[in-house]
């Protein structure tokens, strides 16, 4: 069992100058009593402050896509830095990343913007569906997270099921002290056309743009049913309601080009972040042409900014060399099945699935979930949270909240059968 001494000490001092000693609230699991603290990262490991070192599963919760510190993206990265670091200008890089994101994304006819964040790119991809429809409201499902933002952090951090109200009129949770109504989001059920074509048909004339995760990632991932993405673009199609894709997690996990091109879907308007730029902070909104075009640009500051841009180029130059993605599926496949292999030999109700560099690990049912309520009846969270503390005291290190899960390209086989082992000897225990 490995020891966290100097990470409970450095917990204790943090706490003196910094709200509850976290940047972050996810930074710490609810099993844990503080968090551990990271020294350094490089390929599919992980190093605390006590030298400990960890399979990670994690991957700065998806960004990591190449693993930690690659060599291509830190070369790109110290060669941008002795230009500048920020220039608050237009940039050849910024040129070719923008023509790179419309050649490999389905969607993407122009760039609206670069931004820093999925949480911005969330609310200008909003902004953009109203601007082109002239329609107010945004329809967003319940469990799907779009970013901290007040308008949009809505019905996806429920305690009890009962909190989101009658499944065919969910009420709207907000989740922040301080967070005001949003009076223009319309909660519905994921999964689910036959509800939307209910409500498109009554209030379609309010609706401007729907904005879905391709695969709900929130919570434990939940996949699209057959058909139901497919099924989303023609009812939005038909009541003039713009499709908004968030690709913050999917995007350059599933495939190149995203979940619209691992699932065959072109929504209007796509959003993309975390992977994109192999761990620095980048997000983009693309579209058709005349969507995008319809708003304002976004000012900002650090906006396009020279390093992360460099970052981008040079971690799609390593996703574009072939096999990459097949070998992603492979390795995230491998786990998958592994998972439900150990299930049925220590008579554990497990289910999981992969899609690109994303797998899961659910306890409490072999059956794939439909929508975020199935958390609430069949999920047992708190059989995840013991397995996760007790990988993380033997160098596995997992999410520390819930079942979703990454792969990178630095994991090799021996990762995989090492965690499969450790995962193993857990479950014999349970």
């Amino acid at each position: 069992m490995y020891s966290t001494t100097k990470s409970k000490e450095l917990f204790e001092s943090g706490q003196k100058s910094l709200v509850r000693g976290l940047c972050s609230d996810i930074h710490k699991g609810a099993w844990q009593e503080y968090p551990v603290y990271m020294s350094y990262g490089k390929g599919s490991k992980c190093y605390d402050v006590d030298g400990n070192s960890y399979i990670d599963y994690l991957l700065a919760f998806g960004p990591m896509i190449l693993g930690y510190a690659p060599e291509a993206v830190s070369k790109a990265v110290k060669e941008q830095i002795d230009k500048a670091s920020l220039l608050a200008a237009p940039t050849e890089d910024m040129v070719a990343l923008c023509n790179k994101l419309c050649e490999i994304i389905p969607s993407a006819e122009k760039v609206s913007v670069l931004l820093n964040s999925g949480s911005e790119a969330d609310v200008h991809a909003v902004r953009l569906a109203r601007a082109y429809t002239g329609k107010t409201r945004i329809v967003k499902f319940e469990g799907h997270y779009h970013g901290w933002m007040d308008e949009l952090k809505v019905s996806n951090e429920a305690l009890k099921e009962s909190l989101l109200g009658p499944r065919n009129n969910p009420w709207k949770l907000r989740h922040a002290n301080g967070q005001v109504e949003p009076i223009h989001v319309i909660t519905a059920p994921y999964n689910d056309l036959n509800y939307l074509e209910t409500l498109f048909k009554r209030r379609s004339n309010e609706i401007a743009g729907v904005i879905l995760e391709p695969i709900m990632c929130n919570a434990e991932p939940v996949f699209p049913r057959k058909g139901f993405l497919e099924g989303l673009r023609e009812l939005t199609l038909k009541y003039d309601i713009a499709l908004i894709f968030d690709e913050v997690i999917t995007g350059f996990r599933t495939a190149l080009g995203g979940a619209q091109e691992y699932f065959g879907v072109t929504p209007d308007i796509s959003t993309f972040a975390k992977a994109i730029a192999g761990g620095y902070p980048l997000s983009a909104v693309v579209g058709r042409e005349e969507v995008v075009s319809a708003g304002n640009l976004s000012a900002g500051t650090f906006n396009g900014n020279s390093l992360c841009v460099a970052a981008a180029l040079a971690t799609i130059g390593e996703l574009e060399k072939p096999g990459v993605y097949e070998e992603l599926e492979r390795k995230s496949q491998s786990m998958a099945d592994g998972l439900i292999k150990l299930g049925k030999k220590h008579g554990l109700q497990i289910t999981s699935q992969a899609a690109g560099g994303i797998w899961s690990m659910v306890f409490g049912t072999e059956e794939a979930l439909v929508d975020y309520r199935d958390h609430f009846g069949k999920v047992d969270k708190a059989m995840y949270q013991r397995v996760a503390e007790a990988c993380m005291e033997r160098g596995v290190r997992l999410n520390p909240w819930r079942g979703r899960l990454y792969m990178s390209t630095a994991h090799t086989d021996k990762d995989i059968r090492c965690t499969l082992d450790v995962l193993d000897d857990i479950f014999s225990q349970l």
